[in-house]
């Protein structure tokens, strides 16, 4: 959502911005880098939510405000009226769709027409998709397959490609911000993995710990953790078991992990934005994942891995072979999405 917030700036329209919390550290960082003005409304004070019952805690509280202080909600957080903007498939998302719902307001779904057909890969990001697209009234896909997911849903709202993810807009915003980390000056593996269906299992936890291992024999392996990826490795006791080959390293601003993914040799992740990223970069990734709801360079530059020893192994042995085609392709989508708002004067 920041390079739409920051095309709102640019154009001078007026808007609001209301931070769920759910990121709190994270989203403070971006906003200094990205020259975003602190939120209007927090909905979440503290720290940031790094475990499973937090996030439950934090989650049931808002929906409770939902149901039962609508007139809050309308007078509070949502005085002024307009449309809301939601993004993706995430906790954020959902509470979003329906505290605005509760005001009364219009909401616009930023990244929709998402599927991986499978309630469990991801979960629970495919049932919150699900949702919010069926009610949303305005619907933005970043691709002509999602466009056509969407039509096959038969979705009510009204939807737009807006051909491109605003991730490209993103790329766009840091090329030319200095970097304040030391990159790496001898070929290595950037790695991250956060999702909560594999830090939460034991079992797949280790399978990624051990692929690391494996890797990290024959070239230098960067993991980047996030704060949940961290408490789960201590937990199950995976933390001690990382080879002292592979450099740890504790979450990265925007900027800095961007910069580590341009001089990566290949990428290591589960984060679908980040499969995007390597997309328009041109970067080999394993995608440390059953499935995926994007198809961004899958069978070019992109492979599942699937928890599979065999797909990584074909992986690292041609990465260098990989191709994404999109590495000339620069599309705008933050500026479609704000040119379509405000044609339709929703702004």
């Amino acid at each position: 959502m920041v390079p739409i917030i920051v095309e709102l700036n640019n154009r001078q329209i007026p808007y609001k911005y209301i931070d769920s919390g759910q990121h709190a550290d994270l989203t403070s960082v971006m906003r200094k880098t990205f020259g975003i003005h602190e939120p209007d409304i927090c909905l979440h004070q503290g720290r940031d939510i790094t475990s499973v019952f937090a996030a439950i805690t934090w989650t049931c509280k808002l929906m409770l405000i939902t149901l039962f202080a609508r007139n809050r909600i309308k007078h509070v957080i949502f005085p002024e009226g307009g449309i809301c903007l939601i993004h993706g498939d995430t906790l954020s998302t959902l509470l979003g769709l329906r505290m605005a719902k509760a005001a009364g307001l219009k909401v616009a779904h930023v990244e929709a027409g998402l599927r991986s057909f499978n309630i469990f890969h991801p979960f629970p990001e495919e049932l919150i998709r699900i949702y919010c697209m069926k009610r949303c009234d305005l619907l933005f896909s970043p691709s002509d397959s999602a466009y056509e997911n969407l039509r096959r849903m038969k979705i009510k709202g009204e939807i737009i490609n807006v051909d491109g993810n605003t991730v490209v807009d993103s790329l766009r915003l840091v090329q030319n911000i200095k970097t304040t980390i030391n990159i790496p000056q001898i070929p290595f593996v950037l790695a991250s993995c956060h999702r909560l269906e594999t830090i939460t299992q034991r079992r797949k936890l280790q399978q990624v710990v051990n692929l690391f291992n494996d890797v990290a024999k024959t070239i230098k392996v960067v993991f980047v953790t996030h704060k949940p990826t961290r408490k789960y490795l201590e937990k199950f006791g995976l933390l001690d078991k990382i080879s002292d080959d592979i450099k740890i390293m504790g979450m990265q601003d925007y900027m800095n992990f961007t910069a580590l993914m341009k001089s990566a040799n290949m990428v290591f992740a589960d984060g679908g934005s980040i499969q995007e990223e390597c997309a328009y970069l041109n970067k080999p990734c394993l995608i440390l994942r059953h499935k995926t709801e994007r198809p961004d360079g899958i069978g070019k530059n992109a492979v599942l891995w699937n928890f599979d020893k065999r797909n990584a192994a074909k992986f690292i042995k041609i990465y260098s072979e990989y191709d994404s085609g999109q590495h000339n392709y620069h599309p705008y989508p933050s500026k479609k999405i704000i040119d379509m708002l405000v044609k339709r004067n929703s702004i």
